[in-house]
């Protein structure tokens, strides 16, 4: 080495371990920062809350329902070795609850994946039921008449768990093989009953159902093709086949019925094709064939026809969908679609009550096979000056299985065409709105019934004739760079222009507008609110006599929020909701000119507050608060009586707060 490269040689060396002696902190800061933003994160909080009253809807699914204190643990770990690629995640929900969530998955990317979840979701009854019922929880049940109130007081519940157990295996060349396999559970009671309107006793329906699910999927990802294609099970079991009640009432058949038979076992079968493929950078086709089997022959609980101790249902479905979307010009695009769907019912029809008084029972099981064609073609094109206007017509044809006795009027086959048109705009720079006008009518074949008013069918809401205009626009205005708007109403109107009895006329109204605000870098507010109401008009006959009902809906709901921070240390926030649901029935007309129903109301307000400061970096403390204020004027719920004596009872008031305190790590 020359004597000018080793003097340069050394004069380097002092000066880095100079700048090391001088940066080394800032460096090692930044490699940290660096470190923090390509290594997964990890976090862990826990800690303890607690509510101040009894409260069932606050936690009717959660289990949070009762005062006193909770725990409060939720885990995400994310974990990965890069050498290998591989991947661990494991996430833990709600430990504190009785509704939790487990979720372990490995996978190395691009080879395989595994996973196993499991969750847990309670559902309390919103009734408090006093009864006399003994056996509760069991298939065998009895009645015991009570005075009303001097029964015992019980809360009916159920609760669904399961464990799901998922897969994938890249088999290359494209190719991939998922396999997920499911077992839910769920146990519990939930209302139930026996005998006429007038005279039914309370009974609870004992639940041990196991749904078992499984889905196989082989799939495929080329440049142009793409195909997923497999099997998909579903297995229904019920451990409790039949409700047996005593005891019996002498001559009264309504209040009879034991053994009463629960949801049998069923199985359903699917195999299916799907897929898309690219013609060309503008044009794509996709479809989806499917074909089903769905079967039910558990025993029946009595037998109904000599030699026959099951129903052998049975009901065969097909599926076929097809799509193509283009674009041939820079300013045109065109999207089809066509689905076809034919549910094949194909269970013996039988006689299972041969002594059965004719007229409108014939005492024969009633097949519902069920066809239906549905289209859709669209355009959308590019006009001069900005609009761009979009027009489209949708069809659809049902056909339904109609058997020559009914109790009530049906149609063999409907069918109902769409017209949409929209026009859209940027009106400016900060401001794009557009508006769209929809057009439907819906008829079909007669209506068939056993015994028809002499004035005219009363037809199903989902089959009567009827004519539709609808209308809807948008707004979405950014007056400055912190302020954003979004507006959006609806404006419909129904005639069931053929229905003397029935449904005359129906409107609906919504609309809606969201707003966004940034006071600074550390403070944002948003804002929503949003009004619906439902209208429709239904006139019938009773006694001879024709009366009608103006049946409505409203709701109202509103929100503000506001988040934001103070320092480095200290985050807030805050959301205010307020909601109000409100059925009115409008009844006039004689015999019930002296009948009034009250209008039925649901409110609910929420109050939630949190506020998190960090101790040290990873490491912060939270406090979150919630105040919930549930109101109903439900006059048929408030107290309702069965013929035995039982009743049930919802609170018409829920106030109650919440306040949790936990602590949030992160590591990395």
């Amino acid at each position: 080495m020359s004597k000018t490269n080793g003097f340069r040689g050394a004069s380097l060396g002092v000066l880095a371990a100079s700048m090391a002696a001088a940066f080394g902190p800032a460096l090692a800061q930044e490699d940290d920062e660096v470190f923090r933003l390509v290594r997964p994160e990890s976090t862990l909080e826990f800690g303890a809350g607690h509510l101040s009253d009894d409260a069932i809807r606050f936690g009717q699914y959660s289990g949070l329902k009762a005062s006193g204190l909770y725990g409060i643990g939720n885990i995400e770990f994310v974990g990965r070795d890069d050498a290998s690629g591989t991947w661990l995640r494991f996430d833990a929900r709600n430990l504190g609850l009785e509704s939790r969530e487990l979720r372990f998955e490995r996978e190395r990317q691009g080879d395989w994946r595994y996973s196993i979840e499991y969750a847990k979701t309670p559902r309390y009854s919103q009734y408090e039921v006093d009864t006399g019922l003994l056996g509760i929880g069991h298939d065998v049940q009895t009645v015991t008449p009570v005075a009303a109130g001097a029964g015992f007081d019980t809360r009916l519940k159920t609760e669904r768990e399961g464990v799901t157990l998922g897969g994938q295996k890249f088999l290359g060349s494209g190719l991939d093989i998922q396999v997920r396999f499911k077992n839910e559970s769920k146990q519990g009671d939930r209302l139930f009953g026996r005998g006429r309107f007038d005279q039914r006793q309370f009974l609870a329906e004992p639940i041990d159902h196991t749904m078992r699910q499984l889905d196989v999927i082989l799939g495929y990802t080329g440049n142009k093709l793409q195909l997923s294609g497999g099997y998909y099970g579903s297995f229904f079991e019920n451990d409790k086949r039949a409700l047996t009640v005593f005891p019996f009432a002498a001559g009264n058949v309504a209040n009879n019925l034991s053994p009463i038979a629960l949801p049998p076992d069923n199985q359903a079968h699917q195999l299916y094709l799907s897929g898309g493929y690219s013609f060309t950078p503008t044009t794509r086709a996709n479809f989806k064939l499917a074909r089903g089997m769905a079967t039910q022959d558990d025993r029946f609980v009595v037998a109904s026809v000599p030699g026959r101790a099951d129903l052998d249902g049975r009901v065969d479905t097909t599926l076929i969908q097809a799509g193509l979307s283009a674009r041939p010009f820079s300013k045109l695009s065109l999207l089809a679609n066509f689905k076809y769907e034919d549910r094949d019912d194909k269970t013996p029809v039988r006689q299972y009550f041969p002594n059965a008084t004719p007229g409108t029972v014939n005492a024969f099981n009633e097949p519902r096979s069920l066809q239906s064609k549905v289209g859709k073609l669209e355009a959308n094109y590019l006009l001069p000056a900005g609009f761009r206007v979009v027009g489209g017509v949708d069809h659809e044809e049902r056909d339904r299985t109609v058997v020559p006795v009914r109790q009530v009027t049906y149609r063999e086959q409907t069918q109902e065409t769409a017209y949409r048109l929209e026009l859209r705009r940027a009106l400016s720079e900060t401001l794009n709105g557009s508006i769209a006008a929809v057009k439907s009518d819906r008829e079909g074949s007669r209506f068939q019934a056993d015994v028809v008013p002499a004035t005219g069918p009363v037809a199903p809401l989902h089959l009567a004739d009827r004519e539709r205009d609808k209308l809807r626009l948008k707004l979405d205005w950014e007056p400055l760079e912190a302020l954003s708007v979004q507006f959006m109403g609806d404006l419909s109107r129904d005639d069931y222009r053929s229905a003397y009895l029935g449904l005359d006329d129906g409107r609906a109204t919504f609309w809606s507008i969201d707003a966004a605000y940034r006071f600074n870098d550390a403070w944002q507010a948003l804002a929503w609110a949003s009004r619906e109401s439902v209208r429709i008009d239904n006139d019938t006959v009773a006694g001879g006599v024709g009366w009608s009902a103006d049946v409505a809906q409203r709701t109202r709901a509103f929100g503000v929020g506001l988040r934001g921070s103070r320092g480095e240390r200290w985050k807030f926030g805050g959301d205010l909701q307020y909601s109000r649901d409100r059925s009115n029935y409008g009844l006039s007309g004689t015999p019930t000119a002296t009948a009034v129903l009250p209008d039925v109301e649901y409110t609910l307000k929420t109050f939630k507050l949190f506020a998190e400061y960090e101790m040290k970096r990873d490491l912060a403390l939270r406090i979150d608060a919630v105040h919930e204020r549930w109101r109903t004027n439900d006059w048929l719920w408030a107290v309702y009586q069965y013929a035995d004596g039982t009743t049930l009872e919802q609170d018409e008031r829920q106030n109650v707060t919440f306040v949790g305190v936990s602590v949030h790590y992160r590591w990395r």
